[in-house]
């Protein structure tokens, strides 16, 4: 008999060319970027609309507060980048990893993301409302404040995160890992139906189940 299929259980690398080429020093609308590294310094206008980026490296650059409609990311790495408060509404990302960046406030509504990987990050108020996702790990990252609002995940892992008061009402995720995470004040904590936690976490995501239902801990009548 040939060999099972081994099953893929985490998102898949970005796949990296052996040397970049320098990047522009200002990203502009409809660029399309193959290949390139871009470092601290890199300009950009407010709104950047229709860009591309493929196989291609980001390491200090600070893009905070600027608007990219249309914007597609393949194979791309991003370090120690700024992206707070950057509006990437119905963004495709694929295979793209953010390792110690500041994503505070970002907006990635409607976006959908297949194998993005984000770790040791600040992503607080992080906007992912209406986004989908497969294969979505994060791992050591604020999350306090998130919004998950009809979120669709499958193969998603929230691993050692901080989802204090973060809206996960009417988001899809069965299956998800959640195990070290923070759980407390979530909204919407019945969408959790189906997701994995450690026995740790019964208690606060316990309490927060309850108020979902709407029921009171009182004292006897």
């Amino acid at each position: 008999m040939p060999p099972r299929a081994r099953r893929k259980t985490a998102p898949d690398r970005p796949e990296q060319p052996p040397r970049f080429v320098p990047a522009p020093g200002v990203l502009e609308p409809g660029a399309v970027w193959d290949g390139v590294a871009a470092m601290a310094g890199l300009g950009a206008g407010e709104v950047v609309p229709d860009v591309e980026i493929r196989e291609s490296r980001f390491d200090g650059t600070d893009l905070s507060g600027r608007s990219f409609p249309g914007l597609h990311v393949r194979d791309a790495v991003f370090l120690r980048c700024d992206l707070s408060g950057a509006v990437l509404d119905r963004a495709v990302l694929e295979r793209v990893v953010f390792d110690g960046c500041r994503l505070t406030g970002l907006v990635l509504a409607g976006a959908t993301l297949r194998d993005v990987t984000v770790t040791d990050s600040r992503a607080d108020l992080l906007n992912l409302r209406m986004a989908s996702a497969r294969f979505l790990r994060m791992e050591g990252t604020g999350l306090r404040g998130a919004d998950l609002y009809e979120f669709s995940g499958t193969d998603v892992a929230l691993l050692g995160c901080d989802l204090t008061g973060a809206d996960l009402d009417r988001a899809g995720l069965a299956g998800a890992h959640l195990h070290g995470s923070v759980l407390d004040d979530v909204r919407g904590a019945l969408s959790l139906r189906g997701a994995r936690i450690g026995a740790d976490q019964q208690v606060a995501l316990g309490a927060a189940v309850l108020d979902a239902l709407g029921v009171q801990v009182t004292g006897s009548p």
